[in-house]
């Protein structure tokens, strides 16, 4: 007689619960450092920015262009890398991602004028394009709904871990000696390198296999084929313009991006121009690694505050209010908008420390159940397109055009013409640019995700059923073959 246990739903049940949740917290470390690394090496400049800008004699209306560069590829790019993150191995999308990034920011160290560092930050944003779509469709497949707002925080603690890092490796090595700044693009763009090859080795897991796994773990032994049995087929051969089409409709997914516009337009604005706006003496008069490690310090303690508390705040609400991870994030952009404005206006240091961390704690709110968010309200097989669909319109409309924004109108605040900043005494031209351009954008985010949290619960059943629909094991095979 043959044994068929090891095929019957209890023992897939069992199987479920142990090594594939060993595994998955392995891979969410793997990622975890992918994401360190991907914001360290996206602020090492941001740090050394006011440094480089007076060695090439570059204006504080370059330091946003060359920002914009690497936003605007980035945001061009988003689109094609999420769409083939869907179709293809989501590790081998952002192995190769994380190694061409790696190249690029060591190869920053060779820029000796304004044209090649733009052209570095180029092909940075190129290689960091691919990552945040196909990673985050990468661990939504091995962590649940349930826990997803809490995971996907704790991951962009990473991320934030790598603002600190960069800004203050940036500012540091920055400050030590002329041109002892390209030593900090060296040694942070080489171990990239070794973190693609292991995610590289990664398992690619099936498209839904989290969820799919709960639910077993949940249901009847009968009922786990009757979920498991496709009504339908997904196309999975539809234009790229359908997609983004189809996209559109899910009502949450809208809101999230209007949201991500403006929180992306703030967001940019203060990481780029924070440690640059210390150092003007005619406010704070920091030094480069003084500025450089307060600003990595109150981003990495407040963002961290804020990112965790956001994500487990949203997944306790969310058992009462089915939109919490879209009301948190509103609430949190609605509280930030004051805070930020009083940190611009007080001119004292203990002050602007105070607003600007209540600032960040308020702002980050959104990381994790934003994230998470766009991954409840879609079926499970468009998930790197969604997230990729939502970066490229909040980044285009938000951030690719605010930092060169903000430097322009700062420049058009020096009565000097330039003459401010070459001496760095630009700090009341950036504060009164900000302050302008970022409040209201605060303001209008937060009022967006609180009017448009209501949609969520439609939106999330409607993803559900859609999974139900599709043939999931079928299109892991296809990917497989791939």
């Amino acid at each position: 007689m043959i044994n068929d246990t090891s095929s019957s739903p209890q023992t897939s049940q069992k199987r479920v619960g142990r090594g594939s949740k060993r595994y998955a917290l392995y891979v969410f470390w793997v990622l975890f450092a992918i994401g360190f690394l991907n914001y360290l090496d996206r602020n090492v400049l941001t740090g050394a920015a006011n440094v480089v800008a007076h060695e090439l004699g570059l204006g504080i209306d370059s330091v946003g262009y060359i920002a914009s560069a690497f936003l605007i590829v980035y945001a061009v790019c988003i689109i094609p890398m999420g769409l083939w993150a869907d179709r293809a191995k989501r590790k081998n999308v952002v192995a190769m991602s994380v190694a061409v990034w790696s190249i690029a920011t060591a190869f920053t160290a060779l820029s000796f004028n304004f044209l090649s560092l733009f052209l570095s930050r180029m092909v940075l944003g190129f290689g960091e394009a691919g990552y945040f779509p196909a990673g985050t469709a990468l661990l939504s497949d091995y962590f649940s709904r349930e826990k997803r707002s809490r995971i996907m925080s704790w991951w962009s603690v990473g991320q934030l871990a790598g603002i600190l890092f960069g800004l203050i490796i940036g500012g540091i090595v920055a400050g030590l000696y002329v041109g002892s700044w390209r030593l900090a693009f060296i040694f942070t763009g080489i171990p990239g390198l070794g973190l693609a090859f292991l995610s590289w080795r990664l398992r690619e897991p099936r498209r839904n296999q989290a969820d799919e796994e709960e639910q077993d773990l949940q249901c009847k032994p009968a009922e786990v084929q009757k979920i498991r049995t496709p009504d339908s087929i997904l196309p999975e051969t539809i234009t790229v313009f359908r997609r983004l089409r189809d996209l559109l409709r899910i009502k949450t997914l809208v809101v999230l991006t209007v949201m991500q516009i403006f929180a992306f337009f703030v967001l940019s604005v203060a990481t780029i121009f924070l440690p640059t706006f210390l150092q003007q003496k005619d406010l704070y008069g920091l030094s480069s690694g003084s500025a450089g490690i307060f600003s990595g310090s109150i981003i990495i303690v407040a963002g961290s505050l804020g990112t965790i508390g956001g994500g487990y705040l949203a997944d306790l609400l969310n058992r009462w209010h089915p939109g919490a991870r879209v009301l948190v994030c509103g609430i949190g952009f609605l509280l930030s908008a004051p805070t930020f404005a009083l940190s611009l206006t007080v001119h004292r240091f203990a002050l602007f420390a105070l607003f600007f961390a209540l600032t960040t704690v308020f702002v980050t709110f959104y990381t994790g159940p934003s994230t998470a968010a766009t991954q409840d309200v879609v079926p499970s097989v468009w998930r790197a397109s969604a997230v990729a669909m939502t970066l490229f319109i909040a980044h285009s409309l938000g951030d690719t055009f605010s930092p060169t924004l903000v430097g322009i109108l700062a420049r058009f605040f020096d009565h000097t013409g330039g003459t401010d900043f070459a001496h760095n005494l630009a700090g009341h031209d950036l504060a009164l640019a900000m302050l302008v351009t970022c409040t209201p954008a605060l303001a209008i985010a937060g009022l967006v995700g609180i009017i448009g949290a209501r949609w969520m619960k439609a939106d999330m059943i409607a993803a559900e059923k859609a999974d139900l629909r599709i043939p999931t094991k079928l299109t892991h095979e296809k990917l497989s073959e791939e």
